[in-house]
């Protein structure tokens, strides 16, 4: 008699139940409670949007079949529409050639993406996976989950059949997600179920553009299914406190007026806001409700927003270089250059979600900074998890001049991988 692994998979797996499992989202918009169960389609709101994460589609239907598409299957049985969570079936990799392979979804319009359920079985089961996502789906568009330095990992937990729930470091923003296998338990192929986590009520969410970091810039609201702007006009620290708070801040350092706007043809879609500062969003402020939008000036409203004690940015280079500055005390200062090397520039780059440092960077290479200098003789071991638990000249006060600023260059590369495991170990 011939064995057909898929087929007796299919079998098996058609007396399976999803495990209830708690799954805590965590990102730009925090979360106020969890998800419990994909059984229970429970939801978990989301600071700063109007609905809340729960499954998107995949177990009950609503995304069809002409929205799941993949690189390859393993023949016409394992086609991408039977990787639904719950399903009766699978979708496979082609036998024999499981690497470079990926599974897409079409949400069907912009999407709020928290995290995914994800299901496996046996010797067949997917160990890690990388995420990737698009507005438009074009080749030239897809953006990485893993630029933040995350590869989901699995740890063969999905092998006995069991639902993981896999949390995104951030919400992802976007109307396409493709799922890619890293590593897998068998060298023919793996097999995949999976449901999406998000909303798609969007209404009301408003993001930061225009600045090198994201607690700065001008602010975009989103509505009726675009992206707009906000007038400047009467634009005060009560309004910016409202913006930063949603945002996930701990409060606003500064309300920014006459900034130009970001593209000519940004919409004004709101003018004369009147926040009190105790809002939870900005959509629910009052403002002049005109069907379009004056504006007396062309130049619209930004923020400052304060960040958390001890956040790290880049400043000077690009997105995976520059000069560290720490946000301590209230105001952005650098890091003396004082046996700086590339242990200390790796706990920087891992801290900011990148897979390691290239190299160190000494004597303000990306230019001097301003303000204080909070840090001198940084000597890290290389196991911290911020850049502030190495130790440094704690109770000195720095003389360090800013022509000695730190800097760091990042890789840009996904972290590693384990290796493919044994059957022994499965």
């Amino acid at each position: 008699m011939s064995y057909s692994p898929i087929s007796n998979l299919m079998v098996l797996a058609a007396t399976l139940a999803i495990i209830s499992a708690p799954l805590q989202l965590c990102s730009a918009h925090p979360v106020v409670q969890d998800v419990t169960s994909q059984d229970q389609a429970s939801s978990s709101s989301i600071s700063g949007l109007s609905c809340t994460s729960s499954p998107l589609g995949m177990a009950s239907g609503a995304i069809p079949d002409s929205s799941l598409t993949a690189s390859d299957s393993y023949g016409s049985g394992n086609l991408p529409s039977k990787a639904r969570l719950n399903g009766t079936g699978w979708w496979a990799c082609p036998n024999g050639k499981p690497e470079g392979q990926w599974i897409q979804v079409d949400l069907g319009q912009y999407t709020a993406i928290t995290g995914l359920i994800v299901q496996g079985l046996s010797t067949w089961q997917i160990r890690t996976l990388a995420v990737n996502y698009s507005n438009t789906g074009e080749s030239n568009d897809w953006q990485k989950l893993t630029d933040r330095g995350q590869t989901v990992q699995l740890n063969g937990h999905n092998g006995s059949g069991h639902s993981v729930p896999v949390t995104f470091p951030v919400v992802l923003m976007a109307r396409f997600l493709r799922i890619l296998p890293l590593t897998w338990s068998s060298s023919a192929y793996y097999i995949l179920r999976f449901e999406v986590l998000g909303c798609q009520d969007l209404s009301g969410i408003i993001r930061l553009v225009g600045s090198d970091d994201k607690w700065s810039g001008q602010v975009e609201i989103y509505r009726h299914d675009a992206w707009g702007a906000v007038c400047d006009s009467s634009w005060d620290m009560k309004d910016a406190t409202t913006v930063c708070n949603q945002l996930g801040s701990i409060g606003a350092l500064e309300a920014k007026t006459g900034l130009s706007s970001r593209e000519s043809d940004r919409p004004i879609v709101m003018n004369r806001v009147a926040c009190t500062g105790t809002e939870r969003r900005l959509a629910d402020c009052p403002f002049v409700c005109t069907g379009s939008q004056q504006c007396n000036s062309s130049t619209v409203a930004g923020v400052v927003c304060k960040p958390r004690s001890d956040v790290v940015r880049l400043v000077g280079g690009s997105r995976t270089s520059g000069r560290v500055e720490i946000y301590r005390g209230g105001s952005w200062g650098t890091i003396c250059d004082t046996n700086w090397n590339v242990t200390d520039a790796g706990i920087v780059c891992r801290q900011l979600g990148f897979s390691d440092a290239l190299e160190a960077k000494s004597a303000a290479h990306f230019g001097q900074g301003s303000g204080p200098v909070h840090m001198d003789g940084v000597a890290c071991e290389g196991s911290e998890q911020k850049i502030t638990d190495c130790p440094s000249f704690c109770w000195e006060d720095t003389k360090c001049s800013h022509s000695h600023d730190a800097g760091v260059i990042c890789s840009d590369v996904l972290q590693e991988t384990p290796e493919q495991p044994t059957s022994d170990e499965i």
